[in-house]
């Protein structure tokens, strides 16, 4: 069973010129209720790395309601995930 916090989770993107990045979430474990589900709610995402190559291109938007930020969102908690802390 997960501890109720914040996790940290590694996500892959490839934009439309097919630039892979590396992005870290931080996501929240909330334990439910009898009557209501356990639930995941994502607090923030960075971009961790980019390829080399690619290294004076701007970095996407990753502000909540962005399009990376509902990509990482729709993507879901990843298998990985490590406690970064509680509550």
């Amino acid at each position: 069973m997960m501890e109720q916090g914040n996790y940290v989770g590694t996500h892959y993107w490839w934009d439309a010129e097919d630039r892979e990045y590396t992005i870290c979430a931080t996501w929240y474990f909330e334990r439910g209720y009898p009557e209501i589900p356990d639930s995941w709610h994502l607090r923030e995402i960075e971009i961790e790395e980019i390829d080399p190559d690619d290294l004076g291109n701007e970095e996407p938007d990753v502000s909540e309601g962005s399009f990376l930020w509902k990509y990482v969102e729709d993507d879901g908690p990843p298998p990985d995930l490590e406690l970064r802390d509680e509550y």
